[in-house]
Formats: structure tokens, sequence, C-alpha cells
């Protein structure tokens, strides 16, 4: 990516919309057409799509363990639906059209109902011409919080992503550009973050949510004016807090960080042509109240320990420019095959540990998401490592993950570069 494409960078701070807490009455999300500051102040709005007339759409903030009701009403030109991403619900509540639900069609409204079962950071957006309603803005930050908080000064959201804009703030509409759906995907020429919150003071401890919400560009990310720890990812809390050196974030993955203010903040984006500033967290102040001490981990989430697999299966990606051929109808194909079909590629029983291998056979990084569930990465050395509900697997490599499918449904599992998902790379589990 080269810098002199970008249009210009971050000049303010860009801040998400007032949070809305889950309490007894439902929820609601109103996906409607949008008005949005997308570039620097001075310069073209943007006509994009989004909920409750904001992009990104308000963060909401529910309890684990407790039943959230959110009403969607479809204020669009065209069908869609919606997925809490990370989160493991039940399967009728996913958001995936096909698999779980029918279309919510224009004008209609979409209860969704689950019971949040693990603390973290998580999002929502849609899930139908996802690589299109996404990239114009359909998404928002999905918090599930902690019973017992951490101690910290403030917990502050960061949602990155891009966009493909014209000069005059316009965006452009090439979403199932073949070229770019065979190479890295619809990428954007100007990046941002927006936050939760605009200013800190010098020592304040702050946690940091980070959602990289791109629909296809991985995140290299640098933050400036902290000292700290990543804490979780994915959702899940890590068993010990750990440096933040090289944090890469592919597309729906999450990352919290616990850190100590220690002078202006920024979020940067590290390009080959150098930091490329996504935003700016002001410094005012100085905190003399908090004493610094040790950063300590999060609660540890509360997931079935896996036994021996039963199964190993393999899934191939496949295709693209650059890559081999296939026997797929697509641009892209896992095992040789392109997008749903009538056959999941894996069948388990409840509670049922399997080890899968993705084999990346292509010329293209590949973020591969599995809806409803957690998995464990295997390390190099064999032994379990993080848990994640996306993992990137880049050109030419291979990832071991080992999951227990403990929940019941048909799941879809796909590439979150979602231009790689509408080329091609989607297929789906059964869970009996």
């Amino acid at each position: 990516m080269n810098r002199r494409h970008f249009l210009a960078s971050v000049s303010a701070t860009a801040i998400l919309p007032m949070p809305t807490f889950a309490a007894e009455d439902t929820l609601r999300l109103k996906a409607e057409a949008v008005t949005q500051q997308i570039l620097p102040d001075g310069n073209g709005v943007t006509s994009m799509l989004g909920f409750n007339g904001s992009m990104p759409g308000p963060e909401l903030r529910v309890r684990r363990g407790e039943r959230v009701n959110i009403d969607v009403e479809n204020d669009l030109e065209e069908g869609t639906a919606v997925h809490w991403h990370g989160i493991r619900l039940e399967n009728q509540m996913d958001g995936v059209p096909i698999l779980t639900q029918e279309l919510i069609e224009p004008s209609d409204t979409k209860t969704y109902s689950f019971i949040p079962p693990d603390e973290g950071t998580y999002w929502y957006h849609s899930h139908y011409i996802s690589h299109e309603q996404v990239a114009r803005g359909m998404m928002g930050p999905l918090i599930v919080e902690d019973e017992t908080p951490p101690d910290i000064d403030h917990d502050i959201t960061v949602l990155m992503a891009d966009w493909q804009m014209q000069e005059d703030g316009s965006l452009s509409d090439e979403f199932t550009d073949m070229h770019s759906v065979a190479h890295g995907g619809y990428m954007g020429n100007f990046a941002r973050a927006f936050l939760s919150q605009d200013q800190v003071k010098t020592g304040d401890r702050v946690r940091f949510r980070l959602i990289n919400a791109a629909t296809n560009r991985v995140f290299p990310v640098a933050i400036s004016g902290v000292s700290g720890s990543v804490v979780a990812l994915d959702g899940m809390a890590l068993s010990e807090p750990r440096p933040m050196a090289e944090l890469t974030l592919a597309p729906a993955q999450r990352a919290d960080l616990i850190v100590d203010i220690t002078g202006p903040v920024g979020f940067d984006m590290l390009t080959r042509q150098g930091p490329y500033r996504l935003a700016d967290l002001a410094v005012s102040g100085t905190n003399t109240d908090r004493v610094v001490g040790q950063i300590m981990a999060l609660s540890p989430p509360n997931l079935p320990t896996p036994a021996n697999p039963t199964q190993h299966l393999t899934l191939t990606m496949m295709g693209g420019a650059m890559g081999g051929r296939h026997d797929g109808d697509n641009i892209w194909a896992f095992n040789n095959v392109s997008d749903l079909q009538g056959d999941p590629f894996g069948s388990f029983q409840n509670g049922e540990t399997v080890r899968i291998t993705f084999v990346n056979d292509t010329s293209f990084p590949h973020g591969i998401h599995l809806h409803g569930h957690h998995f464990y990465e295997v390390d190099e050395n064999g032994t379990l490592g993080d848990l994640r509900d996306t993992t990137l697997v880049n050109a030419g490599e291979s990832r071991d993950v080992i999951c227990v499918f403990d929940n019941p449904g048909r799941w879809l599992l796909h590439c979150h570069m979602l231009s790689h998902a509408v080329g091609g790379m989607r297929t789906w589990v059964n869970v009996a």
C-alpha cells in the first residue's frame, strides 16, 4: 500500500456513538442509510449504511449469562441480517441467511435473543452481501462486560476500518471488482479508527479494545504513548499478559490491551512506507492518584477442555490470482469446491473434539472464521495456544487448530476477507 494513494491522514479523533446498555427492555438497531464524516473535517461527507443514524453503529454493552433481546429493524431498500461475531450463541440467532434464518426484508423487524456465555470484546455486522454492506458501514462494537472488572481508569473501544473513497468523500462502489476479489480483496485508500473516548490523563491505566472491522485489510498496529500488555484475543483472556510487540489483526480479529498512558497516544497502521496514523487520543493533565502496579490477567474463559481428537480434517484454500487451478465454479475454493454445498465440510457429535489443518495453497493471506465456537491454535511445539474465533493463515503456510464442537447447529466456516468469501471461500459444519 502506497501512502501517497491515501486521500488524507487523520487530523482529529473520530468518536463512536454513545454506548447502549442492555437492561430489561429490548435493545433496538435500525439498519438505514446514513451520512458520515469519514474523511478529516473540512473534506466531503460520505453516504453510507449504518445503524441508528450512525456509522459505526452504537456500542452495545451486555452482561455475561443474561439474556439480551435486540430488535433489528430494516429500513434499507434491500434485505439484511446481523451476525454477532464471536458470541457462542444459539444457532438460530447467528444471523446467517440460508443456514440459520430468512432475510430481514425491507420494513421488517427481527428479534435476536441470546445469552452471551463469555466476557470480552466482540462486534456485530451485516451477514448478507456482507462484502458490500459491511464495506458501506454496517458494523458496531459488542462488549460483554466483566463480572469482575480489571483495575483501570478508562475502558476505550478502538474500531478500525478502511474505505475506498473519492476525493469528494463518496464511496467507490466496485465492491465485486473481479481483480480485487481475486487478489487481496476490496481495499480502502483511506483508513481510520473510531474511539469511544477522546481524552485521557498521563498516568491513567486504560483498557483498549481493538477491533478490526475492515472487509479485507490486515492491520499491523503500533500504539505510541503507552506502556502495557495484551490481555485478551478475540474476546478470550490470555492466561498471562504478553508484550504488545508485533500486534497484527486480521479482519474480524480483536485484541484487548491494558496500558499505562505515558504521553500523547497515537494508533498507527504499519506499512512499507512507514506508519499511517489511524487515530489520536489526546492527553490532558496527570493522574496523581494512580499507583502503578503489575498488569494482571483477566478472568479465565470457561470453555470445555479438549479431549483427544476423534477426527483430523484438512481444509485447503485454493484459487485466486497466481494460485493453482481447482474444480470449483468461483474464483476461490475450499478443498476444490466453491461456495456453500448441500453437504457440510464436517459433521460432529455434540462435545466432539476435532483437529483441523488449515492449508493456505494460495498467494494471499486468509483469516478463517468459525461461527458459534472458539478454537485453540496449535503452537509449533504441538501444545494448545491462543483461543480464537478467527485465525490468520499467511500465504503458503498452514495452521492446525483444535476445537470442541459443543454448540449444536449448522455453522458457517469462511474466510473473513469478505471479498474472498463472496469469491467462493465458504463452507459449513454440522454439530448434532
